[in-house]
């Protein structure tokens, strides 16, 4: 195989997450390559887990359909952020408009659980150094069962 002549296709993916005084986050994702330049912001109210808002922007795209997904994800408002929120995302806005979009917010929402998770867990460590982390990661999602499922745990390794 000779490696010079490949053809070179590089794709960047990057999610975020910012905390916004107490109760707001806002998860956000870039998707960029050869085919596609997309990118989400999603304002969270954490303490209730509630979307409140969805800016979605699509600058380079492959379909028609995908230009009209910048409104669709707009339906997102109002929505829980819990178990069926990744099912949700894909049927409902990923097929009405784009599913790259929709796969992108779902990244972003679960990067916004991780982080989530381990402020809660550096907090407690500040204040505990001994703190078993596992045990606590084991009891966060004993306590906020509906995030297991967005995070793609299996219940039995916890």
């Amino acid at each position: 195989m000779d490696l010079n002549n490949m053809p070179i296709y590089s794709r960047m993916k990057s999610c975020g997450v910012q905390k916004q005084g107490e109760s707001r986050r806002v998860a956000s994702g870039v998707l960029e390559d050869e085919l596609y330049a997309m990118q989400c912001e999603i304002n969270v109210d954490w303490p209730s887990r509630t979307i409140e808002s969805v800016h979605a922007r699509i600058k380079r795209f492959t379909t028609v359909r995908c230009v009209l997904a910048e409104p669709v994800f707009l339906k997102a408002e109002g929505w829980k952020i819990d178990s069926q929120v990744e099912g949700r995302i894909k049927k409902e806005l990923g097929r009405n408009g784009c599913r790259h979009l929709a796969i992108l917010m779902v990244d972003s929402i679960r990067s916004l659980v991780r982080a989530e998770l381990v402020r809660n867990l550096t907090s407690e460590m500040r204040s505990n150094p001994n703190l078993d982390s596992v045990n606590f990661v084991r009891t966060f999602f004993q306590e906020n069962p509906e995030l297991k499922t967005i995070m793609k745990i299996n219940p039995e390794n916890l």
